[in-house]
């Protein structure tokens, strides 16, 4: 995690390797697919390889998930009208980032990140008492500095994979630290698309379910079929 279709040509190095059940893996299958392609999308992909992953990706979308792609698609006049609302270069083609498919998806998508990383940290998996609350930006929250400074400020430096001389720093970064009772608080940005962050806790009842009225919180067993 996170899942090597996120890199170009598929060139992931080792390392964030976790074990998860085929039932749970397979149920978070699109979120990781949508996470994908939203990575992909800004920068532009201007190489070729670049250009076959995203058709790729894209052509997975359409064939398992149509209605998202209705949902991100702006019409030109729409998109000329938030190019100058939000001050946009004029070859720049916004899509839609608030629709709740697209929103859905990238929470579980930070969710499962969430778990994947207590685990990293913590040498043990999420109890059933606990669980993970998360959130996410998009590119455009970030250029008008919406992500909360204070998410900045209690974390380290970011950090990435690198195996020998191979890094993908440039494509994805993540910072964690751990806290009181249990609570681990981690960022992580993909190109310079959308970043997710998040708060795991063995105790969901001290912090979390406080505030999940404004954060959603993942549990232990949410990713199977009957939920």
């Amino acid at each position: 995690m996170p899942p090597i279709q996120i890199f170009e040509g598929r060139q992931r190095p080792r390392g964030l390797e976790f074990p998860a059940c085929d039932v749970c893996n397979s149920q978070t299958g699109h979120a990781d697919l949508v996470a994908s392609l939203l990575a992909r999308s800004f920068p532009v992909a201007d190489t070729s390889v670049q250009r076959r992953d995203f058709l790729k990706i894209l052509s997975a979308i359409s064939n398992n998930m149509p209605a998202l792609l209705t949902e991100m698609h702006i019409p030109r006049a729409a998109e000329k009208l938030a190019r100058k609302r939000h001050g946009l270069p004029d070859d720049m083609h916004p899509l839609r980032a608030s629709g709740p498919l697209l929103n859905r998806y990238i929470l579980t998508f930070a969710a499962k990140l969430g778990f994947a990383l207590h685990f990293e940290v913590m040498n043990e998996a999420v109890p059933v008492a606990g669980g993970v609350q998360v959130m996410w930006f998009s590119n455009l929250q970030a250029m008008k500095d919406d992500i909360p400074r204070e998410l900045f400020d209690l974390l380290p430096g970011p950090k990435s994979l690198q195996q020998g001389r191979k890094g993908v720093g440039d494509q994805f970064k993540y910072s964690i630290a751990t806290g009181e009772q249990g609570h681990m608080l981690y960022f992580a940005s993909f190109n310079f698309s959308f970043a997710v962050a998040g708060l795991t806790a063995v105790d969901r009842s001290i912090w979390l379910e406080g505030y999940a009225d404004k954060f959603p919180v993942y549990v232990p067993g949410d990713f199977s079929p009957q939920n």
